[in-house]
């Protein structure tokens, strides 16, 4: 890909850095959350579903994963998201496959990951913005066909944590019980105490029992943090 708009940034909380592009919708907030709100045995098998330039990949690998693999659509990521991994030294425990999320039986081999995570789209197609749109929109892939992906992935008893809009919630839980994905944990994010959620992170395990629990709110700002910056 074109070097125009390269640069190279580095993750939160470890020592890796990442490529991104201008062109490319980066990494967010989101995506650091998502990393450490999913629960990781150590020398787990991930996958990343939609991996983008792979942040959540690498803060995995950071956190003790054995091996990441990292699915998406944009050969022109998944060229940074390779990048990255030789840079930082992790080639070999990666491995970052161009396809659909919706070709998942093609692509991917079933029951073979502990851990499945997924950035999705949050807002069906519709108006979109010029750069990311289909990291943003349901311009290919949408949230069934995540949700159908990671309960093919997974192993028994393997578990799929996501990041979705408050408004997306019921649907959610609604595609996961279709696909033998309990809900489990379930975390609301705020940008401040006085402000409604502007995100959740849900974890779900498949052939899991009844009951989830939801955890204490994270609120990112303190009142009036904003303003004193």
């Amino acid at each position: 890909m074109t070097e125009e708009g390269l640069r190279l940034d580095y993750l939160p909380g470890c020592g890796y850095k990442i490529f991104q592009s201008s062109a490319e919708f980066p990494f967010t907030t989101d995506s650091v959350l998502l990393a450490r709100f999913a629960h990781l045995v150590h020398g787990a098998k991930v996958l990343e579903l939609g991996c983008g330039t792979a942040a959540v990949s690498l803060l995995l690998l950071a956190r003790g994963a054995a091996h990441v693999t990292g699915l998406d659509i944009n050969p022109r990521v998944l060229d940074l998201a390779r990048r990255s991994a030789e840079l930082n030294g992790l080639t070999e425990q990666t491995l970052f496959i161009e396809g659909d999320v919706a070709a998942y039986r093609e692509l991917l081999p079933p029951e073979s990951f502990d851990l499945a995570v997924a950035n999705p789209p949050y807002r069906k197609a519709g108006r979109q913005r010029q750069i990311g749109a289909a990291a943003c929109h349901e311009v290919r892939g949408n949230l069934a066909d995540f949700i159908a992906a990671a309960a093919w992935a997974v192993r028994f008893r393997g578990r799929f944590a996501l990041c979705q809009l408050p408004e997306r919630l019921l649907e959610t839980l609604e595609l996961l019980r279709e696909q033998g994905l309990m809900p489990k944990r379930l975390r609301f994010l705020h940008s401040d105490v006085k402000k409604p959620a502007w995100l959740f992170l849900l974890e779900a395990v498949k052939g899991g029992g009844m009951g989830l629990e939801v955890l204490p709110p994270l609120v990112l700002y303190e009142e009036g943090a904003r303003q004193k910056n």
